[in-house]
């Protein structure tokens, strides 16, 4: 199971892309940034709420239902994790950048630190990884092994004649939404007796007088956005000077500290037949990490035999556990070796807190295993966006299994993992389960 995109990959600011007047000359390939179908980098940034500082959907014009179970256009999947997403203020540390592209990219071209960048608001290079799926078009950036909480990363495509490729050898050069986010000047009208190109532009695309006033006042948000964030100069100080660029986009990532999940590189560490560690990103309060322990007393991490429990026998699916947090992870040890071969599940509570008091959040896969929503429809397409149809499936299964686990109240309710009332399992900020094999 590959790492899962956390944030809604596409349903980022939805801008009219217009194609320049070319007459027969053929078109270049692009670092895409299209509204219709919607082709645009993501995350973005561009949909933090000002106000509130969460990720706000209706800044783009996506109204996330309240009720996911209600029928509408949305799959209930989507929705649940829509409502999480709009509860954070940032995307999840492990959210891949996401970028289209018109053409299939040379994999030689894609050099890291080189042709695509990826920068922080300090000026720090990230360490990432970089590949371009061809069933999609999209070029990935993903962290290694995940980006910095609380901050905010720049990423960039070298273009033109010395950045990527296609696949064929031709230059990819930006797309007509990113000429006009690299102008110095405002791109509204303003003051009637100026020029207004962006407007005079989408007008000749066929865009109504409105539409057009509308989409150039979300092309100037995002122009400004970038210059008060420095964007451009933090490329150019990288190596990548503003002509060169053919696509920049940039998001924040939350705050608050998470118990870090995306297979395969963030697992839980088996260290010997009875140790188990699980790193967290960010600080604990060691008061908080408290282990279930049947018939003895309630916690925050609890650890359950998924083969034991499978056979009902509770007494070995429950074994006593201490739990501390040392070198960065929360250590879980078994009073007992685990047995060997059988499926070992690990659920944190929110009652997990960081040393200000703010709880946990959850990282995306122990989300998506949590929903109540199918992640794949019924021919086997992802009901996600920003995760594949393959990693769709992979977690769909696991859902599935887990589910029995969820609906016995009894057993929830004796654990300490609350369903409560909303269309996720509330409570839980990590879910995850493995064979355990024992020391590696």
């Amino acid at each position: 199971m590959r790492a899962v995109a956390g944030a809604a990959a596409g349903l980022v600011l939805a801008v009219a892309a217009c194609a320049p007047d070319i007459g027969h000359d053929q078109v270049p390939a692009a670092m895409q940034w299209d509204s219709a179908p919607p082709r645009v980098p993501s995350p973005s940034g561009l949909i933090v709420n000002s106000v509130t500082h969460t990720i706000d959907f209706s800044l783009v014009g996506i109204t996330v239902p309240a009720d996911c179970q209600a029928p509408g256009t949305m799959p209930q999947a989507q929705c649940e994790l829509d409502q999480w997403l709009q509860t954070l203020n940032g995307y999840p540390t492990t959210t891949p950048a996401m970028a289209p592209a018109s053409a299939p990219l040379d994999p030689a071209t894609l050099a890291p630190g080189t042709n695509v960048l990826a920068v922080t608001g300090a000026g720090a290079a990230a360490t990432v990884d970089v590949a371009f799926d061809g069933s999609s078009g999209f070029l990935a950036v993903a962290p290694h092994p995940a980006w910095e909480l609380g901050t905010t990363t720049w990423f960039a495509v070298r273009g033109y004649d010395d950045g990527v490729r296609t696949a064929s050898g031709a230059e990819v050069v930006g797309s007509p939404t990113m000429t006009l986010l690299k102008q110095d000047s405002p791109l509204d009208c303003e003051v009637l007796d100026r020029s207004c190109p962006a407007y005079d532009l989408l007008l000749s695309q066929g865009l109504s007088s409105d539409a057009a006033a509308a989409t150039v006042a979300q092309l100037e948000q995002a122009r400004g956005a970038y210059l008060a964030a420095g964007a451009w100069d933090l490329m150019a100080a990288a190596g990548l000077p503003k002509p060169e660029v053919a696509v920049l986009w940039g998001f924040p990532t939350h705050t608050n500290s998470v118990a870090e999940l995306s297979p395969p590189a963030l697992v839980p560490q088996v260290v010997a037949p009875n140790e188990i560690h699980v790193a967290v990103h960010g600080p604990i309060d060691p008061a908080t990490v408290v282990p279930y322990v049947a018939r003895q007393q309630s916690g925050t991490i609890v650890l359950m035999d998924l083969t034991a429990v499978a056979q009902m026998d509770l007494v070995a699916g429950l074994p006593a556990i201490d739990a501390t947090v040392a070198g960065g992870s929360i250590v879980i040890t078994g009073q007992a070796p685990f047995p060997a071969g059988h499926t070992i599940g690990l659920f944190f509570t929110d009652g997990l807190k960081d040393p200000g008091g703010d709880p946990l959040v959850a990282s995306p896969v122990s989300l998506l295993l949590t929903l109540q929503g199918a992640l794949v429809d019924s021919a086997g397409h992802s009901n996600v966006s920003g995760v594949s149809d393959g990693d769709a499936a992979t977690l769909e299964a696991g859902r599935q299994q887990l589910a029995p686990l969820f609906a016995d109240h009894a057993l929830t309710g004796l654990t300490g993992i609350t369903p409560g009332t909303g269309t996720r399992r509330s409570n839980l900020v990590y879910c995850f389960a493995f064979p355990f094999g024992g020391p590696p």
